[in-house]
């Protein structure tokens, strides 16, 4: 393989210079030198991902970096790989090939349909039954299946070549929804939020009708990964989306945007009903309970949430940007909802 077609275009010596550093700062973190975080950690050091790279800064800085911590991490990281490397190509070369057959089929079924026409003009002009059937057997019924043969051909070489791009359409198509899919919850992650957030806009446009952004912050999840570890916190993330999906039941577009921070975009609504249903949707949270193995005591959750209603012609930054003041106004009390109205 080529190094174009790899992530890492790295010299010889520049890969051994930042493995040293990989490996110094496994040491130092004390955790096992696997595939998993020398990957993780190569892509830290190389800043290949910024993005990526200030993920994996904080986790360190703030001691959090372990096993359980750095699952999903390699998960997205997985996923963006797998969605660079799409099989463009492959794809590209099969209809190529196509294109080349039917050019050949064209060419081959135009030459018989010339012959055969031929034919069929002598065949009008035979004096006699010997000379009509020494035509039709000799002349006439070898091109029909000569022309017969070669559809057949080119449908063979079409169904197989349609067989593999189908499949390769759907790795493409399964490929493109795991890049948009959170893999904790299974719902749609920031990438997919932004693809369901410009649909949004443009059914509010087509049809006029405004919509609602509903941003939810779990209260105090930190204390909840301190005090029973993050794969309760993981857990309890699961739980929450699978809660939203519930109450939601389909109709509303849900989604995790990062951290312990949820979005749902709530359709065709105005202000006050969105006000009312995010109140129900914080007091069904705070009455609802998850219970721990190995815990006698089932962990309660509050959320804070902020809303803010779209308004036609903004962008969905400015929209994000006033669910967001709200939110924060909401946090500075807790388990408590606000809405733009009130900032």
């Amino acid at each position: 393989m080529s190094n174009s077609s790899c992530r890492y275009n790295d010299s010889v010596p520049q890969a051994a210079i930042i493995a040293e550093q990989v490996f110094k700062e496994i040491r130092e973190l004390k955790v096992a030198a696997t595939p998993v975080h020398f990957t993780l950690l190569y892509e830290k050091a190389s800043q290949l991902d910024h993005e990526l790279a200030e993920n994996l800064s904080l986790l360190i800085e703030s001691k959090q970096y372990n096993d359980q911590t750095v699952r999903p991490v390699y998960r997205e990281l997985i996923k963006r790989i797998l969605n660079q490397h799409l099989p463009t190509s492959e794809v590209a070369s099969l209809l190529s090939d196509a294109l080349t057959n039917i050019n050949v089929w064209a060419q081959t079924t135009s030459n018989q349909q010339k012959k055969l026409e031929h034919n069929l003009t002598a065949l009008k002009s035979a004096k006699d039954q010997q000379e009509i059937t020494q035509c039709v057997e000799q002349e006439i019924i070898p091109c029909i299946q000569s022309l017969n043969e070669s559809t057949a051909q080119l449908q063979n070489k079409l169904n197989n070549s349609a067989a593999v791009i189908r499949k390769l359409k759907q790795e493409l198509d399964d490929a493109t929804q795991l890049a948009k899919t959170d893999s904790l919850t299974g719902i749609a992650n920031r990438r997919g939020f932004n693809e369901l957030m410009q649909k949004q806009i443009a059914s509010a446009k087509d049809k006029g009708q405004t919509f609602s952004m509903l941003l939810i912050d779990l209260d105090h999840f930190k204390q909840v990964n301190d005090d029973y570890g993050h794969l309760v916190g993981d857990s309890a993330l699961r739980y929450i989306a699978k809660l939203l999906r519930s109450e939601t039941k389909g109709h509303d577009q849900i989604s995790r945007f990062g951290g312990e921070e949820f979005v749902i975009l709530l359709t065709d609504i105005n202000y006050d009903n969105a006000m009312r249903y995010a109140e129900k949707l914080r007091s069904t949270i705070e009455k609802k309970s998850l219970k721990i193995r190995d815990h006698d005591k089932p962990l309660k959750m509050t959320v804070s949430m902020g809303i803010a209603m779209y308004q036609m012609g903004e962008s969905a930054d400015d929209l994000f940007k006033r669910a967001d003041q709200a939110l924060y106004l909401a946090k500075t009390k807790r388990n408590c909802v606000r809405g733009e109205h009130q900032l």
